[in-house]
């Protein structure tokens, strides 16, 4: 959370206004410390089922704070989601690993009646399996996603439970893999148009 108070203008006010401007900084900074105390884990828990909604897909009304989940507080902090819900409203909503330049990912996907309790991380790297970079959204299939960003890397299994047309939606997800990274070394001169000579 960030806030400030300007000083300047503070100069020359009634105490009365003074006292209301301090009072509502106090309550700021109180809703802040709540919110810091419910923040993510700095690496989400393996193979628990959780529950997740979406509110809405990110382009049809969304935000990253209704349309993304994130695993992890290192995620948060950079805002870089593990996965998007988006599509266009009136358009089949679907999921998105990469949602900036950098980011590489893919996701599996499994069709109906395939239960997260059955897959291992193993089989959501089945090359046998239907790979896409984006995945429309249906009701009752199970997606393997496989994600590395810059600071972390997971692999993750949804079911989708439920869908609203241009609204919320419900699924089970449980993480594989989860890793926190740091570069420590790198080679020079990387840039995503450079091709060799």
């Amino acid at each position: 959370c960030f806030y400030s108070l300007p000083i300047s203008s503070q100069e020359g006010r009634p105490p009365a206004l003074k006292k209301m401007k301090v009072f509502s900084l106090v309550v700021l900074m109180a809703l802040c410390s709540l919110t810091m105390a419910q923040s993510l884990p700095l690496v989400p828990t393996l193979y628990k089922l959780q529950n997740f909604t979406f509110a809405a897909p990110y382009s049809c009304g969304g935000s990253y704070q209704r349309s993304a989940l994130f695993l992890s507080s290192e995620s948060q902090l950079v805002n870089s989601p593990e996965l998007l819900l988006n599509g266009a409203c009136g358009s089949t909503p679907y999921f998105q690993v990469a949602t900036s330049g950098s980011d590489l990912g893919y996701i599996e996907i499994y069709g109906l009646n395939t239960p997260l309790s059955s897959l291992s991380a193993q089989d959501l790297q089945n090359p046998k399996n239907l790979f896409s970079i984006n995945a429309n959204v249906q009701v009752g299939h199970t997606y393997g996603i496989t994600g590395a960003k810059q600071e972390f890397r997971y692999i993750l299994g949804v079911t989708v439970n439920s869908m609203n047309p241009n609204g919320s939606l419900d699924i089970t997800y449980a993480v594989y893999l989860y890793e926190v990274a740091k570069i420590s070394a790198q080679s020079a001169g990387f840039n995503w148009l450079t091709k060799p000579q």
